[in-house]
């Protein structure tokens, strides 16, 4: 079911991360769909237990435990620079083939239910404000960030627009290197946009 309650199906003739590069990620917990990958990032998880939030609560008023941090590029750089953080001996590919990827429908859906999955470990932790974990499993607030280069993903316009056309949704973030400045451009007014690199 999609973030809008639709059934959406994917296809099976699309990019997908290799299976023990998936295993690998879904040992370090996150969640992984096709080519995109979802993760509960540490403050997602500190503001379970009202321990802290992240800098996006205290700059922008976002709700730390409502905020999806996932890529539509998961295991895809166009570089594997000696500075970066992310795990680049997994990187697949230095590009991606338009007629191969998942619509961003189909991606979100998916991505979601991984998350639910993530989410669902929380709720035996007495911990926990329920909650707050009961209203993350419905984001308000969409960061694209997680892993690889989210721009990469040639359908990255249409998601944005899909993100920001939920009644849910508050606010959406991107961050990239910015070496695709012709995916950039078009979401300027609809997301914020960090340049890291």
């Amino acid at each position: 079911m999609s973030c809008s309650g639709e059934t959406v199906e994917a296809d099976d003739d699309l990019i997908q991360i290799r299976p023990s590069t998936s295993a690998q990620l879904k040992k370090a917990k996150y969640g992984v769909s096709g080519h995109s990958t979802v993760e509960l990032c540490h403050w997602t998880k500190k503001s379970f237990k009202h321990e802290g939030d992240c800098y996006k609560h205290k700059f922008y008023g976002i709700s730390t435990h409502r905020c999806m941090e996932f890529s539509p590029a998961g295991m895809h750089c166009e570089n594997r620079c000696v500075y970066c953080w992310r795990p680049m001996e997994f990187y697949e590919s230095m590009e991606m083939d338009p007629r191969q990827v998942a619509e961003p429908e189909v991606i979100l859906t998916e991505l979601m239910a991984e998350r639910k999955r993530l989410i669902n470990g929380y709720y035996g932790d007495s911990r926990n404000d329920m909650q707050r974990l009961d209203e993350s499993l419905l984001p308000s607030h969409y960061a694209i960030s997680l892993s690889g280069e989210p721009t990469m993903y040639p359908k990255l316009p249409e998601m944005i627009r899909y993100l920001n056309s939920l009644d849910t949704t508050k606010s959406v973030f991107l961050v990239t290197n910015g070496q695709e400045p012709d995916m950039i451009h078009p979401q300027t007014r609809q997301t914020m946009t960090r340049i890291s690199g």
